[in-house]
């Protein structure tokens, strides 16, 4: 009895057949050769071959049997007997109409069964219970099949195979191992290698998420060398069968299949393959990009000039400060034309020039850069000489006013604080104004410093910074030293001022404000301009043996909030925060 031609499929009273539809899906590893494997799910059966099973199984169709090399019909078997997932288990498989009745009869051992199942790939699932798809099905199906053509065989009186034919056998099989079976047993285990990737990347049902792929230290690769674009990820999951049940999972036969696909994204046909290597041996034939700079005129024609000593505009292209030239804007690829055009060509070379016409070229190009920079130069000489002249204009005025009006300018006109603002004006614009070249720091201002002018009405009115010099009998402003100490974590401030009697000069004193300072960015309130304030906090007023809070001395307060407008390394101006005509000018102590 031979068990492959002994069933059929009849559903619904009628045999039906179709054509072969067994999907076999490419799957490897980017590691390794490409390999076949069968799709074990049910989502690899045809959905009308499922619909049909599903549709007659409803009306009472009876399944009798199933071909041995009818793959469909032994699909359609297993999805009678399979669970949910799409697998069985050993005690499905013993309740499988067809081997219950050979088990039954005899015909077919427990142990036999149980050899063919042990022999027979499982599933991957997280229970105890062993459990097979729809290709181990059909693996054990055949097995079985085997066991009744062998006896048949007998049956029929086919003589045994010899001792010598075996041995022929063993040298054939031998040979195909070591050939064909070689890679397949290579394709197999890295199969295996991929099968335990994805017990280390799949969640708890055995389920791998478009995101946990995304994930896998392989794609991320391939995501961070730019060999994988997002899209071609999203394409290859798009078109991946999932697991079934499932819109957006993939079991591992899927992720089996993903990374056939993956692999075929990096396959090359024979004309790929010369294409790059047309496209390789061109560029190795290429000569370099010259990128050393400032070379010589003939060192420069040497290294590009071509197997004739000749420079067209193609070498050019391999002169690598020109092109960096062009490439910022200092050059325009007219002007260069325009120079090549005008020089004489070479001899039978209507578009290359000779290493004469090179020199020719060389000095054309360099001399347009030695005009711009000698404008620059002078341009910024000039800015530089007005900067200078502002400033020593600024300073001469301020002492001629000392020797007219007294100290600071606390008694000087309208006329004369007006011609000292324009002065001030000129000198923070210049280009020597720290403030348009860096971020200005604490270190920067840090230091001693004399105070040149002011137009502050508080400092007018109170005859200084502290009002002494207006309250004390014949006593006077005799200048004012602002001391900023600043290191990682202290910044104090130390205001010093003179205050002089002028019927006893004896007995003129100082008088002390001390506090803390820092220096804010900030948005200056009337033209919108960002600016550095000055931000002091005096704490407390000494003079003499008295001692009081600076919170309670109100005069103090003119130079509490100042925008530095002007700053240099021996000058520096300052204008009230809300008052843009409130003026300091401080220049830093010898």
């Amino acid at each position: 009895m031979v068990f492959a031609n002994k069933y059929h499929l009849i559903i619904g009273g009628s045999m039906m057949s179709w054509n072969s539809c067994h999907a076999f899906s490419l799957v490897s590893s980017p590691k390794t050769t490409n390999s076949f494997r069968c799709t074990p799910f049910l989502n690899r059966v045809p959905v009308s071959f499922l619909n049909a099973v599903e549709s007659n199984g409803n009306e009472g169709g009876e399944l009798i049997s199933a071909r041995a090399d009818d793959v469909q019909s032994i699909q359609a078997l297993f999805l009678r007997q399979c669970d949910a997932d799409g697998l069985m288990t050993k005690q499905n498989l013993e309740a499988v109409p067809e081997l219950a009745d050979l088990l039954k009869e005899g015909d077919l051992l427990p142990d036999e069964l149980s050899d063919i199942w042990n022999a027979a790939p499982k599933f991957p699932c997280d229970g105890a219970e062993e459990k097979i798809d729809v290709d181990s099905f059909t693996q054990i199906y055949r097995d079985i099949d085997d066991l009744f053509e062998d006896e048949d065989m007998e049956e029929d009186g086919t003589a045994p195979t010899s001792a010598g034919d075996e041995s022929k056998s063993s040298a054939v099989s031998a040979e195909v191992i070591n050939g064909d079976d070689e890679a397949a047993a290579l394709r197999v285990r890295d199969e295996k290698e991929l099968e335990t990737v994805f017990k280390d990347i799949c969640d708890t049902a055995g389920l791998l998420s478009r995101e946990a792929l995304m994930g896998w230290d392989e794609v991320k690769l391939l995501f961070d060398d730019n060999l994988l674009g997002r899209n071609e990820f999203d394409e290859l999951f798009d078109q991946t069968i999932k697991s079934p049940g499932t819109s957006d999972q993939l079991d591992v036969e899927g992720f089996l299949s993903f990374n056939v696909a993956l692999d075929d994204l990096f396959e090359f046909d024979d004309e790929d393959e010369e294409r790059a290597a047309a496209v390789v041996e061109e560029v190795n034939q290429m000569k370099p990009v010259i990128t050393e700079t400032d070379l010589p005129a003939g060192v420069l024609f040497s290294q590009l000039a071509d197997n004739d000593f000749l420079v067209g505009m193609e070498e050019l292209k391999r002169w690598g400060e020109l092109q960096d030239m062009i490439a910022e804007g200092d050059l325009m690829p007219i002007e260069l034309q325009n120079i090549f055009a005008n020089v004489q060509k070479a001899d039978g070379a209507p578009d290359k020039v000779n290493e004469d016409g090179f020199y020719i070229l060389h000095d054309a190009i360099f001399d347009l850069f030695e005009n711009d920079n000698e404008d620059e130069q002078t341009e910024a000489e000039d800015l530089m000489a007005a900067s200078l002249e502002a400033k020593s204009n600024l300073l001469n005025m301020l002492a001629d006013l000392q020797r007219r009006e007294g100290l600071s300018g606390l008694e000087c006109s309208d006329a004369d604080q007006a011609r000292i603002q324009e002065a001030a004006v000129l000198v923070e614009a210049s280009s020597n104004n720290l403030l348009t070249q860096k971020d200005i720091q604490p270190a920067d201002v840090a230091g001693s410093w004399d105070l040149l002018y002011t137009s502050s009405g508080m400092f007018r009115y109170n005859q200084g910074l502290t009002g002494l010099a207006g309250s004390v009998p014949n006593a006077e402003f005799g200048g004012l030293k602002q001391e900023l100490i600043a290191d990682k974590y202290l910044f104090e401030v130390k205001y010093v001022e003179r205050i002089a009697v002028k019927s006893a000069p004896e007995n003129s004193f100082d008088a002390s404000v001390n506090g803390d300072w820092e220096l804010k960015k900030s948005v200056s309130l009337l033209t919108g301009a960002p600016t550095v304030i000055m931000s002091i906090e005096p704490e407390k007023v000494e003079y003499g043996p008295t001692s009081t809070r600076a919170d309670h001395w109100k005069s103090v307060r003119s130079m509490n909030l100042l925008d530095i407008s002007y700053l240099d390394d021996d000058l520096r101006i300052m204008r009230g925060n809300t008052s843009t005509d409130t003026i300091f000018i401080l220049q830093r102590s010898k």
